[in-house]
């Protein structure tokens, strides 16, 4: 009878540790299971961001007119950066062509697609020649960095 006692006491206790284990289980698995949506909504969430700039940038901008100068055309440019609060690095002139413009810039996502609205509605001509946009991997925000070389048709070309 003893024998019986223990043989059913031990079946309780594995039960019990099953069942212990197994809410365990269920638990780690909503964890992940959340983690998943997260990462799935983010990465909609990035898709629609990159679809917004590129409908905001339009890499072909078709204003009319020239720049009457390469000072008009780096002071809008700047002017545009300003006005939406996006960090300057760097802005270098190319040395054969005046038209060309390499900006090291960092800020907000949403402000460098302001900022190529603004650049769109320039009153001379320009584009985006190059652009290359990493998301800032240590900053929780949205925050970029960018490189970008833009262009403008000046009098004279």
């Amino acid at each position: 009878m003893a024998v019986f006692f223990g043989l059913c006491l031990s079946l309780i206790g594995g039960v019990w540790w099953s069942l212990g284990q197994l809410k365990n289980y269920r638990e780690e698995y909503d964890l992940l299971e959340q983690e998943r949506a997260s990462s799935q909504q983010m990465m909609q969430s990035m898709q629609n961001k990159n679809l917004d700039l590129a409908k905001i940038t339009g890499l072909n901008i078709d204003n009319a007119g020239f720049a009457k100068d390469a000072v008009e055309f780096y002071s809008r440019v700047r002017e545009a950066i300003e006005k939406n609060k996006v960090e300057l690095l760097s802005m270098n002139a190319d040395t054969n062509r005046d038209n060309l413009l390499s900006l090291h810039i960092q800020g907000n996502y949403y402000a460098l697609a302001h900022m190529f609205a603004d650049w769109r509605v320039m009153p001379f001509a320009s584009r985006i020649n190059s652009v290359k946009i990493r998301r800032d991997s240590a900053s929780p925000t949205s925050k970029v960095d960018a490189q970008i070389v833009l262009e403008a048709m000046m009098k004279g070309q």
